[in-house]
This record gives structure tokens, C-alpha cells and sequence, in this order.
């Protein structure tokens, strides 16, 4: 739900969204502010949360515009940028073309389009990303369900800027779409690690144990996630 609320001269807009939850928590995005709330929480105080931290919002959005300033030197989405695609780094092809069309192929990415500007080849690359990653993540989710034997609700396939994937108490499991650029072995590890959370709904060693079975060197892929490796969508 979106919303919009006054603090002082300053107009605020945010996606309300309102889930079992005890607490309330503001999280600055970089395409929007979102405030997650408990159920049926009172609107008029949600928006009165959202505009007694009115300094915070602005700084928050500070910045992430100084982050992008940052992140749009080192990847400037031009023509012959190394862009890391499963592990190994591709190189980026644009051309001029009256249809927007994406090729992956020996070791290049081929972005065609009318406009070929840095914004718009952002844009036009992470949607190709995104759907190479739901194929990926499918194909597999088809591989490791039935060696560990439980079958998931619904998959998603979203951007996260905190967690690499999820498990909801409905057994329902998200993927971060970034995990695309990452190695096989990282994005697997995810892949894993969430379908055992069918099993243990927890980090205790059974868990731990259970990940082993699939993966023994679940450890090494985990580090690597947390070190938060290079790409163009940090």
C-alpha cells in the first residue's frame, strides 16, 4: 500500500506492508521507502512513524545517491564491461537496435536495444539476469528436491540487498536473483541450504549435518557469500 505523508515542507511517500510481525521497521531502498508494520496496525501512526524520522529518511537517501555515484564509476554499463556471470567474467556487447533483445553466448552478453544509454543498460541487464537466474534456480530446485525429499510452496525470485534466501514458516522459499552472478557452487549452496529449512527451521547442528549430506563444502560457498563479492548490483 502506498502512502504519502507531510513533515514540514517535505512531501514522503511509502509502501506500507503489513505482515505477522511485533515491531516496526523503516528500510530505505533505492527505488522506494517501505515501512514493514504488524497487521492492521493503525494507519495514522504508521505515517506518523514515517514522519518523525523524516532526517533519517534524507540521510538514508544521501547515501544511497553517494552509493550509486560510486557503484556507476566502477560498473558504467559501457560497451566491453566485464560483468561476473556464474563465476567467470563476460564480457558486455551493446548494439542499436529497434527491439530490446539479451544473448548470453561464448563468454559475452549481447544487450540489443533502441537506447543504449548507461541507465537503461542497467536496467536492461538486470532484467536479463533475472530471468537467467529463475531458469538457474529451477533447473536447481528440480536437481536437489528429490535427493532431500521435501517439496517447497512457492518459489520466488527477488532482489534482496540483506539476505541471499529465505524460508517463511509456510514453506515458501525467496531467492535473491543476484545469486546469478555468483558461482554455481554459491548458488547452490542457497539452493540447499533453503530446502533443508523444510527439515530444521533453524541454524542448529542437525541443520548443519543435514547441509553436509548435500554439499560438504557448504562452509567454503557460505564464506564466500559473506564476504560480499563485486558485481553492478551490490
Amino acid at each position: 500500500m502506498l502512502r504519502t505523508v507531510k513533515a514540514g515542507k517535505e512531501t514522503i511517500e511509502y509502501e506500507l506492508i503489513q505482515t505477522a510481525r511485533a515491531s516496526l521497521q523503516l528500510r530505505a531502498l533505492p527505488d522506494r521507502l517501505r515501512l514493514f508494520a504488524p497487521k492492521n496496525y493503525p494507519l495514522r501512526q504508521a505515517d506518523q512513524f514515517v514522519r518523525d524520522r523524516a532526517d533519517w529518511i534524507r540521510q538514508a537517501r544521501a547515501q544511497l545517491d553517494a552509493y550509486r555515484d560510486r557503484e556507476a564509476e566502477r560498473f558504467p554499463m559501457t560497451d566491453g564491461m566485464s560483468v561476473p556471470l556464474e563465476g567467470r567474467q563476460w564480457t558486455l556487447r551493446l548494439e542499436t537496435a529497434p527491439r530490446r533483445s539479451a544473448r548470453f553466448e561464448d563468454g559475452v552478453i549481447l544487450l540489443r536495444a533502441p537506447d543504449i544509454s548507461p541507465d537503461a543498460v542497467r536496467g536492461q541487464l538486470r532484467d536479463a539476469l533475472i530471468e537467467r537466474a529463475r531458469a538457474r534456480i529451477e533447473q536447481r530446485l528440480a536437481h536437489y528436491i528429490p535427493l532431500i525429499g521435501r517439496r517447497p510452496g512457492r518459489v520466488t525470485i527477488r532482489e534482496q540487498r540483506t539476505k541471499w534466501g529465505s524460508c517463511s514458516s509456510k514453506n515458501n522459499l525467496n531467492f535473491n536473483w543476484k545469486l546469478i552472478m555468483a558461482p554455481p557452487e554459491a548458488l547452490d549452496y542457497v539452493v540447499v541450504h533453503e530446502l533443508c529449512h523444510l527439515y530444521e527451521f533453524n541454524h542448529s547442528a542437525k541443520f548443519w549435518e543435514r547441509m553436509a549430506r548435500y554439499q560438504p563444502d557448504y562452509a567454503v560457498w557460505r564464506d564466500f557469500l559473506r564476504s560480499g563479492w563485486a558485481h553492478p548490483y551490490n
